[in-house]
């Protein structure tokens, strides 16, 4: 019997150096890879630098406090000065409805 042509099921494993030299096998078919879609995130946040005199970083600190103790949990610095800037626009503009 030949040892490199076995009978029975399918062709038997090959050892050594030739094992790194084997073509890919075609009953394993490559399948082409599709990317999946990432839907698009959308950014609630911008990140900039400001920069703050000490009686402006005083009141937003005292407001951090007084939320602390009212609710129990922190206040984001971003959400007191992104309120801040939205009552400041509003001031300016109105309620947003007007045309500039």
């Amino acid at each position: 019997m030949n040892p490199s042509k076995a009978i029975g099921l399918g062709e038997p494993e090959v050892v050594g150096k030739k094992s790194l030299f084997q073509p890919p096998k075609s009953d394993q078919e490559q399948k082409p890879v599709i990317p999946k879609k990432i839907p698009p995130t959308v950014e609630r946040r911008v990140r900039m630098t400001l920069e703050m005199t000490m009686s402006a970083l005083s009141i937003v600190q005292e407001a951090q406090s007084r939320f602390r103790l009212d609710t129990g949990h922190p206040l984001p610095m971003w959400k007191i000065i992104g309120d801040a800037l939205e009552l400041y626009g509003k001031m300016q503009k109105g309620d947003g409805n007007e045309k500039p």
